[in-house]
């Protein structure tokens, strides 16, 4: 399960892929130069939003209940 800002921080790592391709083709070294940076900090986003997803996932996990059992003393 992914989040919305993981798709989008995913769509715009593979956005700044495709302006430094670009970029280089077309010579034009500051578009290269905001390609790779772009793709840098999204990664980096894309890391510590899937990190923070994952501990949040973890810590919903339900466990076995740790109350005590009321007992019912039935006399038959």
């Amino acid at each position: 399960m992914t989040t919305k800002l993981e798709d989008r921080l995913l769509g715009l790592a593979i956005a700044a892929l495709l302006t430094t391709i670009g970029g280089e083709l077309a010579g034009a070294a500051a578009l290269v130069t905001l390609g790779v940076t772009t793709f840098a900090l999204a990664l980096a986003g894309l890391l510590v939003v899937m990190t923070l997803s994952l501990l949040v996932g973890l810590s919903r996990l339900s466990g076995p209940d740790m109350q005590p059992v009321p007992s019912t003393d039935r006399t038959h």
